[in-house]
């Protein structure tokens, strides 16, 4: 079962990773006109759990996911942020919907069918992180590592 789980995790991996390569967007409806829009600078999916059917089978997958915004080394943890991704569906190749762990619908999109503008803002990103490069690593494994400890005392308290 863990072996199939790391697997199911690995395929949306390379999913996200295809979407977030040229730089993209999550997207949070808050309700109403309100949402919070994030640059992402990546999003790794730490897990992936079974989701059983009313008839005991298994239905699809949900994740945990960590997404580290543009700027997240300026801003600290309030720039990385914890999903739980539910009824992930691909819209189309760059672009994926789901729910969160707060019932919000969320969705992630490429920037390559979002404005030139934001495109510009993602390859200056991109050159001062390759600057970086260790600084990052080293926050990356620690956020990484908090946002798990989150993500399974969440699932605890389920």
């Amino acid at each position: 079962m863990q072996q199939e789980l790391e697997a199911v995790k690995q395929k949306m991996q390379e999913k996200i990773d295809r979407i977030t390569a040229p730089g993209s967007v999550v997207v949070v409806d808050l309700g109403g006109s309100v949402s919070v829009r994030i640059l992402v600078d990546r999003l790794d999916i730490l897990f992936a759990r079974p989701v059983i059917g009313a008839d005991g089978a298994l239905a699809g997958h949900f994740y945990w996911a960590v997404c580290f915004e543009v700027g997240f080394d300026q801003g600290g943890p309030q720039n990385v942020r914890l999903f739980k991704m539910e009824n992930v569906r691909e819209d189309r190749p760059d672009l994926f919907l789901f729910r969160d762990h707060r019932e919000y619908s969320c969705f992630i999109e490429s920037i390559d069918v979002i404005d030139d503008e934001t495109k510009a803002d993602f390859k200056r990103w991109l050159e001062y992180k390759s600057k970086n490069q260790k600084s990052f690593d080293r926050l990356y494994q620690n956020f990484t590592a908090e946002a798990m400890e989150m993500a399974l005392n969440n699932e605890k308290d389920a």
